[in-house]
């Protein structure tokens, strides 16, 4: 086959032949035809092809939204080419083109009965309409993975958060709706895939050009879960760091051999309260800004209370600390909480 017509089922204005019928003798394979496609179009109208188009509504509605904030971005560009297959795909309207077909076929099927058939051409245009919408849904499942490669390091670092996860979870959607509506076109289209040589064919209305043939079978599409484990290729699901609470590392603490603890007593008056700080409390950068506003909060009250523990830094210090971190939270958001983690740790500790 020539390279050049290796994708004629990309074409975007793609000629469908004249539907012509022909009378046959034999007209029993007629009724497989009919079923299968009957209950692929029963599938196009069950829910999940619903949910479908409500998600697929909402990507295009989110890239509208935000088309000025990450038009830089390369992942806001795979949204974008997800977004036009999207509409391509609305655009093909693969069910009316076999309910017409399967209007065209006989009422009446039966091994000895004869009857009209649409020609071979006919048949033709309608697989190659389901190669369309199968590599439309491929291409539809490439642009999700590549925008939600993109996504998840900007959730990783808090960036849009909101944003980022409401797109993560529409393409993950999509991902998943997308695997099985191609993966009941590869099945219709290698139902209808033999039935070729039975149709009638007529000579002045060829489909098909003497340089392109159709292919023999169609690949179905396996489960996400298991084809990522195969090819070591990253799923859509974002797998949380496990987090270790409190309770769990006492009962760790509480396992190790720590010695004999020696109880000591001491008189009220010489009892001192130790503050201890801990750098877990500044691990993301909305952690600092609610610090810094409880710690302001705290030394501005007279006498400054003992659970402050930014009590003994210089006023001065302390406000070109919050200076720094103003400045450099708009430009490196990781670099400012880095700066100001290791002050609070150098004045404390």
């Amino acid at each position: 086959m020539a390279t050049d017509n290796l994708y004629f089922w990309n074409e975007f204005e793609l000629k469908q032949p004249p539907l012509v019928t022909l009378q046959v003798e034999d007209t029993g394979f007629a009724k497989s035809v009919f079923v299968v496609i009957n209950r692929f179009l029963q599938q196009l109208s069950e829910p999940d092809a619903m949910e479908f188009d409500e998600t697929a509504a909402l990507i295009g509605r989110l890239m509208a939204r935000r088309k000025n904030s990450f038009r830089n971005m390369p992942g806001f560009r795979s949204v974008c080419k997800l977004n036009s297959a999207l509409c391509r795909l609305l655009r093909l309207d693969l069910a009316r083109d076999l309910q017409q077909f399967r209007g065209a076929l006989p009422d009446v099927c039966d091994e000895n009965l004869g009857g009209a058939m649409p020609t071979r051409s006919n048949f033709e245009f309608i697989l190659v309409r389901l190669m369309g919408f199968y590599h439309l849904h491929e291409r539809i499942r490439e642009c999700c993975h590549a925008a939600a490669s993109y996504f998840t390091k900007l959730l990783r670092n808090n960036f849009f958060m909101e944003f980022t996860t409401l797109l993560i979870a529409a393409l993950a959607k999509i991902n998943k709706l997308s695997s099985a509506q191609a993966s009941r076109c590869a099945s219709l289209y290698n139902k209808l895939r033999p039935q070729v040589p039975h149709f009638p064919q007529v000579a002045k209305h060829k489909f098909l050009k003497e340089n392109q043939e159709l292919p023999a079978k169609l690949e179905l599409i396996k489960n996400t879960h298991s084809q990522a484990k195969e090819t070591n290729t990253p799923t859509l699901v974002l797998k949380p760091k496990k987090v270790v609470t409190k309770l769990e590392k006492a009962k760790l603490e509480a396992k190790s051999d720590v010695g004999t603890i020696v109880e000591r007593k001491e008189s009220p008056a010489q009892a001192v309260t130790e503050v201890k700080f801990n750098e877990e409390v500044l691990a993301t950068v909305a952690d600092a800004q609610k610090f810094i506003a409880r710690e302001s909060k705290a030394r501005q009250q007279t006498p400054v209370p003992e659970s402050c523990l930014t009590k003994k830094i210089p006023k001065h210090e302390w406000l070109g600390a919050q200076t720094l971190f103003q400045r450099k939270l708009s430009k490196d958001p990781a670099k400012a909480l880095s700066i100001f983690r290791k002050f609070i740790v150098s004045k404390i500790k």
